[in-house]
């Protein structure tokens, strides 16, 4: 005859559901940091890749050309023919830019928005 002891956890369903649609969710985990050793590491590299892309992909800003009053849909220019820079918004205007002063030089209504 072999004897073994057996360990039961009880839970309540109410300690694990949600009562509305609208609750949020229980996420249970342990945080005693002798189950997680490695954790500091982890977060450590998680920062450095961070860092890393964060410098990969940064581009310096160079200007701002305001004056659209919505959205700026399309943006057009052909650099080798120094043509000028178009572009156009969601409001249905068209504007020229100058790029070298960050001005607009012309505008029209083309249409009356989408």
């Amino acid at each position: 005859r072999v004897r073994m002891k057996i360990r039961t956890i009880s839970r309540t369903e109410e300690d694990f559901s949600r009562k509305s649609s609208l609750d949020i969710s229980k996420v249970h985990r342990n945080q005693d940091p002798a189950l997680h050793p490695f954790d500091r590491a982890r977060e450590y590299a998680r920062a450095v890749v961070a860092t890393k892309l964060d410098r990969i992909f940064a581009k310096p800003f160079i200007g701002a050309l305001d004056g659209h009053k919505d959205a700026v849909f399309c943006m057009s220019t052909v650099r080798s023919k120094n043509l000028p820079f178009i572009s156009g918004s969601c409001d249905g205007e068209l504007k020229v830019w100058d790029l070298a002063q960050r001005k607009c030089f012309w505008s029209v209504a083309a249409h009356n928005g989408f």
